[in-house]
Parts: structure tokens; C-alpha cells; sequence
């Protein structure tokens, strides 16, 4: 896989996605089901689900003042 395939792929879908693809596709097995869910559940995040990942993951409580307006700007 090329930086030309990967770089619209990071670009659309993020790095996270572009990431897994890369890996599935480097690990040379046949793509399952599980595969293109995993694929498909990140391909679907929006930008707001990935903030509220993030700001969970720094422990920052998803109904402070800061997270809610971090939160309006992923709109």
C-alpha cells in the first residue's frame, strides 16, 4: 500500500482508520466479517464521537462547561 493510497484515506476517514486498513491489508490474511465491521464502526465515528473518546480517555467528565463547548465545536 502507497502513501497515494493511504494519504486520501487519512484524509476522509482519519489516521486511526487508515491505520487498521494498512495493518489488515500488511498482515496478508483473507479480510473477514469481524474485519470490515471494525473498519465500518471507525469509518462511522464522527468527530464529535472521537472528542468525547478523547476527552473520556483524559478523564474529563463529558458534562463540564469545557468538554460541552469542545464538544459544539466538533459539530
Amino acid at each position: 500500500m502507497t502513501w497515494a493510497i493511504l494519504a486520501p484515506l487519512i484524509a476522509q476517514y482519519g489516521l486511526p482508520f487508515a491505520e487498521l486498513l494498512y495493518q489488515k491489508w500488511a498482515s496478508g490474511t483473507a479480510p473477514t466479517q469481524s474485519d470490515f465491521d471494525q473498519l465500518r464502526a471507525l469509518g462511522s465515528q464522527t468527530a464529535q464521537d472521537r472528542m468525547k473518546l478523547a476527552l473520556t480517555k483524559a478523564g474529563v467528565p463529558l458534562d463540564s462547561p469545557q468538554a460541552v463547548a469542545l464538544i459544539a465545536m466538533a459539530a
